[in-house]
């Protein structure tokens, strides 16, 4: 549908109070995707279709605590640079501060259909970063509060993988909002931004040997291992190389020609925890999670509606927390990324023949290998130079966002009715998210070539197990 946005207000809030100029050193897993990453939420209509006073101040809150928030989330005020001398991103926090747009449209809401279905508008929801030359050029925060005609609100959200992982950036939101409604921020967490205990922790005498000069001679950890078998699509030698290489790759169409579609998927509470006692009573699996169950479904949709050979070697992944595996654990206050990748891989043959169960099994064997000792391997790999992503028919990433409780986030508007999350710098990927428009249901959000659609729909909706 066609949306028209008029910019009102275009402003660059900095902390209140500005913090000391000091960079950030950034782990490989920081490093690994620096590019940005967009959510929109949406808060149903008021009462009032006139835009009343009480709505002017909740986004002058808004704006105030904006401000507020980023004196203890100061890296969100300041700029990704590349260090000279060792070729590696970093944070520089030099209190830039973050780009925010006040809008507004005479569009419905309710005329954008469901809402957390994709739509090329919803790209009119955020703030549109110029190409830079340099990527210290654009800001690692974006927010645009747009107001819509029926009284309700959207607010885009955009932040550098670089400067949050999945948790850091809700975290980052929740505080944000919890001061925009004017409650007290001793009631926050406080966040820690430092990646010197995580980079000391990996590198320390007592951490696990390792550390090759290249990612590619890491054979000792599965997921790099596992990508060995498949073809790569994406390489690069250092940080400042790898940025460019990742926006090309995000720009690849599937092979063909084929233009690549942003497809949500729904999926009711009751089939899921259908699926997950049957697993349970058949696979004689001591437990399931709803991520287990949903993960196992949708790599077996999205493989069959591929139409891959049948020997062809493929392969899972999907980001586990590291929070709280680590030894000494980072903390639940941890900003940085704190996700290493877990991995499981076999023939596309043994996948669609194996019953639910056993895939479920592979995915639970693959987390119990996230140990401190696998965490540390992982992110020294990381720290090498050498870079390379591999081809997405062959892989496949699904990401768990059921977790986070976005309803929760009130900025005076009330809860969030829906989100949607915009293209992704890895558009295959798929994400896990609560369903805010159907009490209960689950979401996925994923991207696939206009050909296969049809069949990966098909596919998603055979709750034949």
């Amino acid at each position: 549908m066609e949306l028209i946005v008029s910019l009102k207000e275009t402003l660059t809030p900095r902390p209140c109070e500005l913090s000391k100029r000091q960079t950030i050193e950034l782990s490989g897993l920081d490093r690994i995707s620096p590019a940005m990453l967009y959510t929109i939420f949406f808060y149903n209509s008021q009462l009032s279709h006139e835009l009343s006073s009480s709505e002017v101040d909740v986004v002058e809150r808004a704006k105030r605590a904006l401000q507020k928030v980023l004196v203890s989330w100061f890296p969100a005020a300041g700029r990704l640079r590349i260090n000279e001398g060792t070729g590696k991103l970093e944070i520089d926090c030099n209190n830039e501060g973050v780009n925010m747009i006040i809008a507004e449209t005479d569009s419905k809401l309710k005329e954008l259909g469901r809402l957390h279905k994709y739509k090329p508008c919803y790209e009119k929801l955020v703030p549109q970063l110029p190409e830079a030359g340099d990527v210290s050029e654009n800001p690692v925060v974006v927010v645009q509060i747009t107001r819509f005609g029926c009284g309700g609100f959207s607010v885009g959200f955009g932040s550098s993988h670089a400067l949050f992982d999945g948790s850091g950036a809700f975290n980052f939101l929740a505080s944000w909002a919890h001061l925009s409604t004017g409650k007290d921020e001793s009631d926050l967490l406080v966040p820690n931004h430092s990646r010197d205990s995580f980079l000391h922790a990996i590198y320390s005498p007592n951490s696990s040997p390792g550390g090759a000069s290249s990612i590619y001679e890491q054979e000792h950890i599965a997921a790099i291992q596992d990508l060995y078998n498949i073809p790569m699509q994406a390489m690069a030698s250092n940080d400042r190389c790898w940025e460019t290489a990742l926006t090309k790759f995000s720009q690849i169409d599937p092979p063909g020609g084929l233009q690549l579609q942003l497809v949500s998927l729904c999926i009711g509470e009751e089939v899921v925890e259908a699926w997950k006692v049957l697993a349970v009573e058949q696979g004689k699996l001591s437990k399931c999670s709803t991520f287990d169950v949903l993960c196992a479904h949708i790599w077996k949709a999205r493989v069959k509606a591929l139409m891959l050979h049948p020997r062809t070697n493929i392969c899972l992944q999907f980001p586990v927390d590291c929070r709280s595996r680590m030894n000494p654990p980072l903390g639940k206050n941890f900003t940085g990324n704190a996700f290493v990748l877990a991995s499981v891989s076999c023939l596309v043959s043994d996948l669609l023949q194996e019953p639910l169960h056993n895939t479920i099994r592979r995915i639970q064997a693959a987390k119990d290998v996230i140990t401190d000792e696998y965490i540390k391997l992982y992110a020294k790999a990381l720290e090498s130079s050498d870079k390379f992503f591999p081809s997405m028919r062959e892989l496949t990433i699904v990401t768990d966002w059921s977790r986070f409780p976005f309803h929760a986030l009130d900025f005076g508007w009330g809860k969030v009715s829906s989100a949607a999350l915009l293209a992704t710098p890895v558009p295959e990927t798929a994400f896990l998210m609560m369903n805010l428009e159907e009490s209960g249901g689950f979401l996925v959000r994923i991207g696939i070539g206009g050909r296969h659609v049809q069949d990966l729909i098909t596919n998603f909706n055979n709750f034949n197990y």
